[in-house]
Order: structure tokens, then sequence, then C-alpha cells
């Protein structure tokens, strides 16, 4: 990389990991990211810059809408203007009117430069590290979806009490953990669904519900039709996309 890459991203809902050769500053503008790097663990909001290092390897997962302003920096630009001072210790806040000023960077090397300026020179509050630690819950409950989960047993893998562990599970996903565990189950009840020979009990029991009755009403109250008949329209919909000749296109 020769020079700077600024860019205005949205991350997707599951864990990945990353290294590369060059530094990376996220700025959060909306939803939440939560990012892990140099062993810390970092819930990137609005407003939250959090510095990855060239060669760190990092991982993250946003489990909702998000977007994040990406800088992705050259170590030998960022050695010649002195910035390195932005790679070293925890995340840290912006006030608003920078963050405002960031959304609206420009393509010019100068224009970066002068606002990194700004944001090492203006400190901001440091962050503390957060004990919600949404890569290593959501994947394990994807894992075992099968599984009663309680609000109670997911605030104390998070060493929260229920009523916290809910506020902050809410405010980094947009979602309560009922919600959100619902979406999960009924996902997979889908693919499930998609294997005509599996029957409603079967689905039900794998996807964590109590019975086929509870999963039908959950299913209708989500998507306005019962397992049954979304399964029709879906494999029916799945035939006549497989019948399709090699002419459909051009006839269309």
């Amino acid at each position: 990389m020769d020079s700077p890459i600024v860019e205005t991203r949205s991350y997707p809902d599951r864990e990945l990991s990353d290294r590369h050769g060059f530094h990376q500053l996220l700025l959060g503008l909306g939803g939440a990211l939560e990012l892990e790097a140099a062993g810390r663990l970092i819930h990137v909001t609005r407003g939250v810059l959090a510095p990855v290092a060239s060669g760190d390897l990092h991982h993250y997962l946003a489990p909702g809408d998000n977007r994040v302003l990406v800088l992705d920096l050259p170590e030998g630009w960022c050695e010649a203007l002195a910035l390195e001072g932005l790679f070293q210790g925890s995340a840290r806040r912006l006030p608003e009117p920078l963050v405002a000023r960031g959304e609206r960077l420009g393509d010019t090397d100068q224009t970066l430069a002068r606002w990194l300026e700004l944001a090492l020179g203006a400190g901001g509050r440091r962050l503390p590290p957060p004990r919600l630690k949404l890569l290593d819950l959501l994947p394990a409950m994807r894992a075992d979806l099968a599984h009663p989960w309680r609000v109670a047993e997911m605030a104390r893998r998070c060493h929260l009490a229920e009523a916290v562990f809910a506020r902050q599970f809410r405010a980094l996903t947009g979602q309560s953990p009922h919600e959100w565990l619902v979406r999960e189950r009924l996902a997979l009840a889908r693919e499930r669904l998609l294997i005509d020979n599996v029957s409603l009990t079967e689905v039900a029991q794998t996807c964590g519900f109590a019975d086929s009755a509870h999963f039908s009403k959950s299913f209708r109250q989500w998507h306005a039709v019962s397992p049954s008949e979304w399964r029709r329209l879906a494999l029916v919909k799945g035939t006549a996309a497989t019948g399709q000749d090699s002419t459909s296109d051009s006839l269309a």
C-alpha cells in the first residue's frame, strides 16, 4: 500500500479474522462492531476510534446494521507524520464535532493528515474493556440453538447482572436477547425446512422450540405463513429455478 485508503464500510454479522501489513483505524458512525485486537476487546459504536496496528491479528463481528469509517494507513506514511501514537494504547471516544468532521473526510492526504492530527491531539476518553463479549457469546449460541438458552445463563457467561446484560445486548444488536435468539432459530429452521423429508417436529427440536405448535406459532408471527406453507412455496420456487434451461435468460 503506497497511500491511505478511506472508506465507509458495513461489517457482516459473523465472526471474521484478519491480519494486514498496514495500520488501520476504525471510527464508529452508526450501529456497533465488536473488535478484538492486540488482546483488547472494543465495542466500536459512534464516536469510538479503534486502532489496529500493522501485523496484529484481529477478530470482529457486527451483530446488526452498522457504519464504520475505515482508514487504511501505510506504516511509512504514519511514521513520516508522527502519527504512531494513534496505534499505541486502547480505543478512545472522540468529541462529536470531530466525529462529524470525520464523516466528511475528503480523499486528499492533506485533509486526512490534518484530521488525524486533531484526533491524536484531542486524546478522547479512554474506554474500559467491556465484559459483554459477543465474539464468544453469539457463536456459542449459534452453535447450539437447541439449548434452552435463558437470559440468566447468558448474563452469567458475561459476568453481568441480567438487567445490565439485557440493556447492553440491545444497545449492541438492536434486539433483546429473546428476539435475537428467535431470529437465529428461525433462520436455522428455514434451512431445515428445505430438507423435504424432515418433519416439523424434528425441525422444532433441532432449532430449540418447545414443540411443533410453538414453532409454528413463532414462524407464522415472523413470516405470516405456516412452516408447511413456506416449505411448499420454497420447494416449488426451487424446482422452477432448477428446471430453467440455458435459453431462459435470452427468452425473458
